[in-house]
């Protein structure tokens, strides 16, 4: 069993010394932006595994979250994924991955083949006729990348018929480049979260100082400012404790604002706005003491690997109150579905197509809205509304 894993070793480290090969990682490990690894990529699965379509996911969880996902094909594939077959995928490759997934954690590569016992039923199988099938596929391999119990990161190649199926020499050639691609994820992913960071402290810096703190995907403080802390500290000790404490020390999100930097983080995880647009969504927290918060999760604009932003805003209500307001009932009832749809976190261009109108008219009714109630701001009106 050793001599054939040393022989395993051997084969796949003089695939990668082929000179074709050589040069794709190469380039693959110069890349400093996720779109020219991407494009390092075809180049290499090119060399190491001929193939009629190329598609990579990343921000992936699992089938069960497929939605999570962002899915590209290679510029050179015969049958691009389309939002068709995206969601033909979706719907479908839950049944047919995940108890072979769930069974083999931590599996970097594998053939279509494997997923079934006997090869044969896989034409048999919904997924196989509906997506495989109907887009001229035969065979497919997969590559994973893994965080912990789930999967990252895939890269899936699929072939017609008539080139059959991925022999053992090309997987092991997969198997070779999977180190490589996770060092060059790893690398973007590092760049793109202090490119992530410095925005984040630019667009403060910019914008209006006081109490505003930043979260990342996980929770975790990216920033903090000085005035976010103290507010935290009177926010879960009260003012006359929070007096005698070390706020830094005592540093801790308040129930309120974790709960719905969780709800925001589960809308996006959702069908129900669209990532790739870079929407960003907000919810209004009335808290203890006084304290207003603004808690929006920001999604990049740019760069794919990196996941949503939260940031918080606070201010005391009693130093800076809402003006006065009119009673609700001024707003028409179309109004008032509009102002709902602000409050759930809706942009402008999403609301218009909720609602079937232009995006100017939506604007335009949403300044009257505004005028009603007396505010200047959707964020005021979120606050107005709640």
């Amino acid at each position: 069993m050793r001599m054939e894993g040393l022989k395993t070793a051997t084969a796949s480290a003089g695939i990668l010394q082929e000179p074709a090969v050589q040069a794709a990682l190469l380039d693959l490990h110069s890349t400093l932006k996720f779109r020219d690894l991407w494009c390092s990529l075809q180049r290499l699965f090119e060399t190491v595994a001929p193939h009629d379509t190329l598609v990579m996911s990343v921000n992936y969880l699992d089938w069960r979250h497929e939605s999570s996902k962002w899915r590209l094909s290679s510029a050179n594939s015969r049958r691009p994924h389309d939002e068709e077959t995206n969601r033909m995928v979706a719907g479908l490759g839950s049944a047919f991955f995940q108890p072979f997934l769930d069974a083999r954690p931590g599996i970097r590569v594998y053939r279509h083949s494997q997923i079934v016992e006997d090869p044969r039923q896989i034409t048999r199988t919904p997924y196989y006729r509906n997506c495989m099938a109907a887009n001229g596929w035969r065979y497919s391999a997969h590559l994973l990348l893994w965080s912990g119990n789930h999967i990252e990161t895939s890269v899936a190649l699929r072939r017609h018929r008539s080139q059959g199926d991925f022999s053992d020499h090309e997987m092991e050639a997969l198997s070779a480049t999977h180190p490589h691609l996770e060092v060059a994820l790893r690398r973007i992913r590092v760049f793109e979260e202090e490119r992530q960071r410095r925005r984040l402290l630019e667009r403060f810096y910019r914008g209006r100082p006081g109490a505003v703190v930043y979260l990342d995907w996980e929770m975790r403080v990216v920033y903090a400012s000085e005035d976010a802390v103290e507010t935290f500290a009177q926010l879960n000790f009260g003012s006359k404790a929070s007096r005698h404490l070390a706020p830094r020390a005592v540093f801790a999100l308040p129930a309120g604002i974790e709960a719905a930097c969780a709800e925001l983080r589960d809308a996006w995880m959702s069908n129900s706005i669209d990532r790739a647009a870079g929407e960003s969504l907000a919810k209004a927290v009335i808290e203890a003491e006084g304290i207003e918060a603004l808690v929006t999760m920001r999604p990049e604009k740019r760069g794919t690997l990196t996941k949503p932003v939260f940031e918080i805003r606070l201010r005391a209500a009693e130093r800076q109150p809402l003006p006065a307001l009119r009673p609700l009932h001024d707003l028409s009832p179309g109004e008032r579905g509009l102002a709902d749809l602000v409050c759930r976190g809706m942009s402008n261009k999403q609301i218009a197509a909720e609602l079937g109108k232009t995006e100017g008219t939506v604007k335009a009714q949403l300044s009257g809205v505004f005028r009603k109630l007396g505010v200047d701001s959707r964020s005021r009106l979120i606050l107005a509304m709640r």
